[in-house]
């Protein structure tokens, strides 16, 4: 794949009128590398780009390497106009405007300002102009974690042993609520609910929670609940669109689980989704 891509390399032209060849390769280099392929002509010689690891572009000025996007609208906007329906470069396109209100997805103004976001600090209050909370107080966001990529790697028990996948909360809120770091707590949306240990720490905002996304789900049947802390379980189906992203923010409500505690991650039985018969 890396030879391939050698290969594959090219560099603009001196003159600016097109591309050549970056690297030259001989018999005796698909020889040396034990690859197949043909002998081709370039700037530099295999050799000199692995001994350099790199290759730049001499620049000088008034060479013809430079390009200026929309140039020729930019010296005459009448006679050469852009692809757009005015023929001049939009700040507010109402094309795409209308495509996202087809689709369904949630509409912005076409200027700054604030937009109220579904499930955001308002949708927190029961009284909004009063500040007194609703039923779920807290704003959960979620990150992308340490311990995988998305959900790629999280049945891999040593990284669930280095990172787990715990609740994390400011202590003050955790105070009031008779919690503390290592308990198992129950998360609620509106949408489902999952356990978790909490892990408390000032550096996270009074108020707001964070949990890690792409846990693999692990529904108890009994309840219903989700026991390895899966977000998407509490972000439900928000539909997306302009400036707003369902699945990594919702409001929650934080209680102490006064059932069984959860086990550590890095104890439970692996998950092999697919292996060899």
């Amino acid at each position: 794949m890396l030879f391939n891509q050698i290969v594959g390399a090219n560099v603009i032209k001196d003159d600016g009128s097109g591309y050549e060849k970056l690297v030259t390769i001989t018999e005796a280099d698909i020889a040396e590398w034990k690859v197949e392929g043909k002998p081709q002509t370039g700037r530099i010689s295999l050799k000199e780009l692995a001994e350099r690891g790199i290759y730049q572009v001499k620049r000088a000025p008034g060479d013809k390497l430079g390009f200026i996007s929309h140039e020729a609208f930019r010296k005459d906007p009448k006679a050469n106009p852009v692809k757009t329906t005015s023929g001049k470069l939009e700040i507010h396109s109402q094309s795409l405007a209308n495509l996202v209100k087809n689709c369904g997805w949630n509409e912005i103004a076409p200027i700054p300002k604030y937009n109220r976001v579904i499930e955001g600090y308002e949708d927190s209050f029961k009284d909004l102009k009063n500040k007194v909370k609703g039923e779920f107080p807290l704003q959960l966001y979620t990150i992308h974690y340490t311990r995988r990529t998305h959900s790629v790697f999280d049945n891999v028990t040593w990284l669930r042993e280095a990172f787990p996948q715990e609740l994390i909360m400011n202590p003050s809120d955790a105070e009031v609520r008779g919690i503390k770091t290592g308990d198992t707590v129950l998360v609620t949306s509106r949408h489902g609910k999952v356990l978790r240990q909490v892990f408390l720490t000032e550096r996270m905002m009074p108020e707001v929670v964070t949990l890690g996304e792409g846990a693999w789900v692990m529904i108890d049947e009994a309840t219903g609940i989700d026991l390895a802390g899966a977000t998407n379980i509490l972000n439900g189906a928000i539909p997306t669109g302009q400036g707003h992203y369902g699945w990594n923010s919702c409001n929650v409500q934080i209680t102490k689980w006064t059932g069984k505690p959860l086990d550590a991650d890095a104890k439970w039985p692996p998950r092999i989704p697919l292996k060899e018969a």
